[in-house]
């Protein structure tokens, strides 16, 4: 597996003084860090980790997001076993792979929901807003919390984000409820 940080340092667990500098500069985070620590001992137990790359990492709520490279997320977020090991080693976790296009970061997050459409819709004070439509309705047993995902996707794309169900009325968070629409 392929760290933010280097390889050795991710298995021996202590940055040496290049990315210790880099650590200093910005150019990586504490949370890119600890979750390549975590990581380089799950890729010892765990070969399908291999061939991953980890970008980047984000702690938002206490929830770890795992950015890997393009074409990548699919392999982890298919796999139980795989997602379970992860859910043990790092909790509650998501994983995207790092794009620009917000149709797969969204369809990355809210895996295996079924999206229909995302759409940016244009604020007049120039602001935009993300529409997600999912098919079908919200039951009780809905995979996935949209609320940590509207969080998430407001910290790593700095867009708002409206949820809405192919049946059914529109899921806002709270913040957004606060808004005029």
């Amino acid at each position: 597996m392929k760290f933010p940080i280097c390889t050795f340092d991710a298995r021996v667990g202590v940055l040496c003084p290049r990315c210790e500098e880099r650590l200093k500069k910005g150019e990586i985070s504490d949370v890119d860090v600890k979750a390549s620590f975590v990581l380089a001992k799950l890729a010892a137990q765990i070969p399908a980790l291999d061939r991953l790359t980890l970008k980047k990492a984000y702690l938002i709520e206490g929830d770890y997001v795992l950015m890997l490279n393009q074409g990548e997320a699919k392999a982890v977020l298919s796999s139980r076993s795989l997602m379970g090991k992860l859910k043990e080693a790092l909790g509650n976790f998501w994983v995207v792979e790092q794009t620009s296009d917000m149709r797969q970061f969204v369809e990355d997050l809210l895996y295996p929901v079924r999206i229909l459409t995302v759409n940016v819709v244009w604020i007049p004070d120039g602001t935009r807003q993300i529409k997600v439509v999912i098919s079908g309705s919200r039951g009780m047993n809905f995979p996935v919390d949209l609320g940590k995902a509207s969080k998430i996707i407001k910290a790593i794309k700095g867009d708002d984000v409206i949820f809405e169900f192919e049946r059914g009325r529109p899921w806002r968070s709270a913040v957004q409820g606060l808004k005029k629409s």
